[in-house]
């Protein structure tokens, strides 16, 4: 085995087992705050969109979208939550966070804040436009979703608390895991 097939190996090794972490984070962090604050924590603080967020700057941006994505469908399948048809919306916003985040950090080389406020931005973006498919292309009705801006500003104001929560951890998370030579310091990114 030359040295360039041992290096791919080895790094497609660790994409797969961050991957796994990620998504076993993903099940747990929410069974955690469902426990210590119930239903209404989930809503608030967003705990799934945590580790998907940090995942982003850990992998590339296509084992990121599959983390993201894949997250709240395993959750789906052991816990019963998040239930249908949120589970839809989340898959799809939850796959963009991935994806951005991996994509603003680790292939445009944007500081971390921005990269998190971007991808975060991208992700709801993802909610609307796939509420407004769900809505108004496919004509379905969804108890409580009149609206895709209704939808998202319902989304957006009942978790101030996880986005701020995001906007605290993530950068600081990420920081710690640079010093830790977890994720490689990037010579390139941009200052702005």
């Amino acid at each position: 085995m030359t040295d360039a097939v041992r290096l791919k190996t080895r790094s497609a090794a660790r994409r797969v087992s961050l991957s796994a972490v990620i998504c076993a984070l993903s099940v747990i962090t929410p069974q955690i705050f469902h426990l210590v604050g119930g239903q209404v924590a989930g809503n608030a603080f967003l705990p799934m969109h945590i580790p998907v967020l940090l995942g982003g700057f850990l992998l590339p941006p296509g084992a990121a979208m599959v983390c993201g994505a894949l997250s709240p469908v395993l959750s789906f399948f052991l816990t019963g939550m998040p239930a249908m048809p949120r589970l839809i919306f989340m898959v799809l916003e939850l796959g963009a966070y991935g994806f951005f985040a991996s994509l603003f950090a680790r292939k445009l080389h944007l500081p971390t804040f921005l990269s998190l406020v971007l991808s975060m931005l991208c992700g709801r973006a993802v909610y609307f436009v796939s509420v407004v498919a769900v809505l108004h292309v496919f004509h379905l009705q969804i108890p409580g979703m009149t609206s895709a801006t209704a939808a998202v500003w319902a989304a957006v104001s009942t978790g101030v608390p996880g986005i701020l929560l995001q906007l605290v951890l993530i950068p600081v998370l990420v920081a710690a895991l640079k010093k830790a030579g977890l994720i490689p310091r990037d010579k390139r990114t941009r200052k702005l």
